[in-house]
């Protein structure tokens, strides 16, 4: 795939393909693929004589060092020779300016200090970035020695953020790590492997580092093209994506409808009349189902086991990125059949039930109602007891399911659909999309109808013969009444509106976007086709309109929950002991999708790893599977975290 001269791969896009190679050693999200195509910062194609450049400034000989461990006998040279930096505004490099004060951070609970090897200075000698070097641990190795356990990525870490400098680069045995940390919000890293550079497979990610890192990040060019508001833009832009996806989740939950529908009509129209709620909610169990899978498989969770035999046969066999990457092939190949294929729901169903359940070392259960197959036994087209069959569910359903959960349309219907990383999404974002599937009610259509988009944005079915018996000088109230507020220019052709399409027609007044059609909302129809009486639908409840369920992202949430604990955190002092940090209570009584429940749960697992470290006896075995911050806020959420909400 990869053109061994350039480094560019055939037909990809340059910084999606340095971003992907780096990916495996990343965390969160940093620099986000669509700041950098809009600010059109391509990285440059590399060539021979860059990676060996590269080799030349590390000293790297791969026949007398181990890759992992490598270390460069002349660190400046990578910044300086490679990455163009100037000595003259990098305190601390050789023949650099001295170290401005008030970079040094006092940890008193570790009787320690941290303190950077370089500083990266702007034009005005404030620190624009920080710098530490570690020549004996790896860049996430815990100290067993004497004094502060903490790993080089987790001191730097903390130094940036106690600094408020929020960005640093730690040079480390085998790599280099570009970390940002803005205040208040999830730390996020990209990480390089040193020797993989020095050859021509690792040009993309030579030349990402260059495009990360390079003078032109720091030191010339315009504003808008420095490291720190590309970081800054690119949190920006996720903070839209989540809104993007979320209103695509919702139509994905209108896709699964109609898909069950079509493939089982008699039961799945029962059940919107005799048990609504139970088939809203077997709906939205499917989505987060799939959610849950996507959030595990970019974050490289799945499968349990990391025998290369067991990936590839998730790869191969499991996987729901393969098994959209192959309907996504199929779309481009056969779309004039996609409707008469199957295969993708029995291949989902498979793994919801494998998940449950675990198999050997292979998979790991996980037990529990998420993904229970006797919860919701009509998703496999039986009742309680019964033995499951795979529905004919058409491979265009789960295309298009998957679609608005795994790619990210443009302004325009003609752009290209960009392919969603969950890695890069915070909890809370994932909770954000829960919000917005919640407070529907599944009903059967009594008469024929057509989704229109109401004030709060949602896709509302409103029944057309009910509307056109209305006088026409009535029927702008008569919508209104159900929060649907029709232009001057719908409002007059509804009036005017004989029969049922006529005031489809109506109704499809206006620009056509995203998923608009005038006022026609094309997640709840599809080309605007008016729904049968008899066919089940979604509709938002008194109770959706109502509600403020909203994103709640991290800037605010971090500052509030810090408030909320100071004073618990203030009776239980700086020695308190793990006992006594785990025995703290918070309650949220209106947690929504747990947004400040979650940040609850950073910030006292922090508190937590302070306890272990002051009172070492006490520090616990950690799982092999987690590190020691994910024990610390598995413990926290298992013992001192409540939420309670109506819904």
């Amino acid at each position: 795939m990869m053109d061994g001269a350039t480094g560019w791969g055939g037909g990809i896009d340059p910084i999606d393909e340095w971003l992907a190679y780096v990916q495996e050693g990343s965390d969160g999200l940093v620099l986000g693929a669509n700041v950098l195509k809009h600010l059109g910062l391509t990285p440059t194609r590399q060539t021979a004589a860059d990676d060996a450049a590269m080799a030349e400034a590390l000293n790297f000989h791969g026949d007398d060092v181990a890759e992992a461990e490598f270390i460069p006998h002349d660190p400046w040279r990578i910044f300086s020779d490679v990455l163009g930096w100037s000595a003259s505004r990098v305190p601390g490099a050789p023949d650099g300016p001295g170290m401005p004060a008030g970079l040094t951070v006092a940890v008193p609970e570790q009787d320690d200090h941290l303190a950077p090897t370089w500083a990266v200075l702007d034009g005005e000698g404030k620190a624009q970035a920080l710098v530490l070097i570690e020549a004996e641990r790896g860049a996430d190795q815990r100290n067993d020695g004497d004094g502060w356990a903490a790993s080089p990525h987790h001191r730097l870490d903390r130094l940036i953020r106690d600094t408020g400098v929020g960005i640093g680069i730690l040079l480390a045995p085998g790599i280099i790590r570009l970390i940002y940390a803005p205040d208040g919000e999830t730390s996020g890293w990209i990480t390089w492997p040193l020797a993989a550079m020095t050859s021509p497979g690792g040009r993309p990610m030579l030349a990402g580092l260059k495009l990360a890192l390079g003078r032109g990040r720091f030191f010339v060019g315009p504003e808008e093209h420095r490291l720190r508001p590309l970081l800054e833009a690119s949190r920006k832009a996720q903070n839209e994506v989540s809104e993007k996806l979320s209103g695509q989740v919702l139509g994905a939950l209108h896709d699964l409808l109609r898909g069950l529908h079509e493939a089982d009509p008699d039961r799945t129209r029962r059940l919107s009349e005799e048990a609504p709620a139970h088939l809203y909610e077997g709906l939205l169990t499917c989505l987060l189902r799939l959610v849950f899978l996507l959030y595990a498989e970019d974050r490289d969770l799945l499968p349990t086991s990391r025998e290369p035999e067991a990936q590839q046969l998730w790869q191969s066999g499991y996987s729901v990125r393969t098994l959209f990457a192959r309907l996504d092939d199929d779309a481009a190949r056969h779309f004039d059949t996609m409707e008469d294929r199957r295969g993708g729901w029995g291949q989902l169903l498979a793994v919801f039930r494998l998940i449950h359940g675990g198999q050997d070392r292979w998979i790991k259960g996980r037990g529990g109602k998420l993904f229970d197959p006797d919860v919701f036994p009509f998703l496999e087209g039986r009742k309680a007891g019964g033995a499951p069959q795979v529905l004919p569910v058409s491979d265009a359903c789960v295309h298009r399911v998957l679609q608005g959960l795994m790619t990210l349309r443009g302004p325009n219907r003609t752009d290209a659909r960009e392919r969603l990383s969950y890695r890069t999404l915070d909890v809370e974002q994932i909770g954000s999309v829960y919000e917005t599937v919640m407070g529907f009610t599944a009903q059967a259509a009594t008469e024929p109808m057509i989704a229109v988009v109401d004030e709060k944005g949602l896709p509302t079915f409103v029944g057309l013969e009910s509307l056109l018996k209305c006088k026409p000088a009535d029927r702008i109230k008569w919508l209104k009444d159900r929060a649907v507020k029709p232009t001057t220019g719908q409002a007059k052709a509804l009036q005017d509106a004989k029969t049922p399409q006529d005031a489809v027609v109506a109704f499809a007044i206006g620009n056509a976007r995203g998923h608009r059609d005038g006022l026609i909302d094309l997640r709840g129809s599809p080309d605007s086709h008016i729904l049968p009486a008899g066919a089940p639908y979604l509709q938002p409840t008194d109770e959706r309109r109502r509600s403020g369920s909203h994103y709640t992202p991290r800037e605010l949430t971090g500052p509030i929950v810090t408030h909320a604990l100071e004073p618990a955190f203030a009776r239980l002092g700086e020695d308190a002991t793990p006992d006594e940090v785990l025995r703290l209570k918070v309650c949220d009584p209106a947690c929504g999708s747990g947004a400040f429940l979650v940040e609850a749960c950073r910030q006292i697992g922090k508190r937590l790893q302070l306890a272990w470290e002051k009172h070492k006896v006490a520090r616990p075995t950690f799982p092999a599977d987690e590190t020691e911050e994910i024990h610390a806020r598995r413990l926290v959420a298992q013992r001192c975290l409540y939420g309670v909400d109506k819904n």
